[in-house]
């Protein structure tokens, strides 16, 4: 076998295992927008329960801090990461839309309520990640192998 081919195969080994590492960046990224909104969800709490701080000027301070992205300077308009599923950008929606029609007491209850939800969802996606990123690296490095094996 000539030094060509078999660097050749150690070459597609590795992208397919850079291929199943990506899924797992990705995985990861949805774990890490997952603990944000959960930090998000009571750093506003706290606004609300100590501060009674405005929603919309504590919605352009979280926009400039880049904590928040919102459509429109209205807290209400929050937009949920694009890392979130379905389900999680319906509830992060949820949460937003229905700032600011409570008292302050009942807006805290409110967002303790949603960041059990946020938790419940991280504590999801932590079991299946481990395994996912595990069988998503392990299928890359075979499917590199596969591509190795077929071209040389």
């Amino acid at each position: 076998m000539s030094w060509l081919r078999l660097f050749g195969s150690f070459f597609f080994i590795g992208c397919g295992w850079c291929a199943g590492d990506v899924v797992c960046l990705k995985v990861q990224a949805h774990l890490d927008a997952l603990r944000q909104t959960i930090a998000l969800l009571q750093e506003i709490e706290q606004e609300i329960a100590f501060r009674r701080a405005d929603l919309n000027i504590l919605a352009k301070k979280l926009c400039r801090e880049k904590k928040l992205v919102c459509a429109a300077s209205a807290i209400q308009t929050a937009l949920p990461p694009p890392d979130f599923s379905k389900q999680e950008a319906t509830c992060f929606t949820e949460c937003f839309s229905g700032l600011g029609q409570a008292e302050a007491g009942q807006e805290c209850t409110r967002l303790a309520f949603y960041q059990e939800q946020f938790r419940f969802f991280l504590h999801q996606q932590e079991e299946a990640s481990q395994s996912q990123c595990q069988l998503a690296r392990k299928l890359g490095t075979a499917l590199g192998l596969a591509v190795a094996i077929l071209l040389f």
